[in-house]
């Protein structure tokens, strides 16, 4: 073996580390992302069924409310699950066949736009499926719009909003990661093989 098939394979060796920690990563930053969205929506179904008990002012359906409500942020929760596995699927692929930074920069904001929109139109067809359920429970007119109004304006605004915050700040630290990584990634190339 001569010193060039040494630095090819040490120039090989230190790509599958590269690409190893870069989904390392990414496995963490996505599980992180989970806890942290887990625990947004668990604080804000807290939140939301006070809200609803003090809109249609009558504790005498808190079971009824609780039981839609859990159901709401259920289809919610599944959904987003689903949208953040084809993220990490995507992520993966554009790790292993561009191998470019700047290319797996651009897939997690071309991502988070595809996510956005997505989650938007998903939750609005559940939010109004939400309104319907919790209507029947309702007689005065003027709770059951009072409760669209707020379900579909105020709440939902501020659920998507909190939610996709929250992505797309752990999407910068994904970016940060990938960046620091590909930094320590140079410097093995040049302390193994010189280059």
């Amino acid at each position: 073996m001569n010193e060039y098939d040494i630095k090819d394979q040490l120039k090989k060796k230190n790509k599958e580390i590269y690409l190893n920690k870069l989904n390392f990563d990414l496995d963490n930053n996505l599980e992180v992302l989970v806890l942290t969205i887990d625990n947004l929506l668990s604080f804000m179904k807290d939140n939301l069924v006070k809200k609803i008990i003090d809109i249609e002012e009558d504790f005498q359906d808190k079971e009824s409310i609780l039981e839609n409500v859990n159901i709401f942020f259920e289809a919610y929760r599944n959904n987003l699950m689903n949208i953040l596995d084809t993220k990490k699927v995507d992520l993966q692929n554009v790790i292993v066949v561009h191998d470019d930074l700047d290319v797996c920069k651009q897939n997690i904001k071309d991502n988070y736009l595809t996510l956005k929109e997505t989650l938007e139109t998903f939750s609005k067809k559940e939010i109004d499926n939400l309104v319907k359920s919790l209507n029947k429970e309702l007689k005065s007119e003027f709770k059951k719009n009072r409760l669209k109004e707020y379900l579909t304006t105020i709440f939902l605004t501020n659920l998507n909003m909190k939610v996709l915050d929250t992505m797309k700040n752990r999407d910068i630290i994904l970016i940060n990661t990938f960046e620091e990584t590909y930094l320590k990634y140079l410097e093995l190339n040049k302390n193994t093989i010189g280059v």
